[in-house]
């Protein structure tokens, strides 16, 4: 049985390309507009190395807090 992913020979490499560069930056504009506790629900499992939604929450807004602060630097330095 072959995995090969099948491409309808119309379509482009480029774009393929395109689409799925769209689909990608959609899917990360999706999970930036949630909430950091809607985040961490998505992202919890059992077993997280994390260990609960809390935790997984507060790294979420910690990690958030730190883009804030580069981005901000870094726009200061312009």
């Amino acid at each position: 049985m072959s995995y090969d992913l099948y491409v309808p020979p119309t379509v482009r490499r480029d774009e393929a390309i395109r689409t799925a560069a769209s689909a990608l930056l959609d899917a990360v504009a999706e999970r930036a507009a949630r909430t950091p506790r809607e985040a961490a629900q998505a992202a919890f499992y059992p077993g997280h190395p994390l260990g609960s939604v809390e935790a997984i929450e507060a790294e979420i807004i910690r990690r958030r807090e730190c883009e804030a602060a580069e981005t901000a630097a870094s726009l200061a330095a312009a």
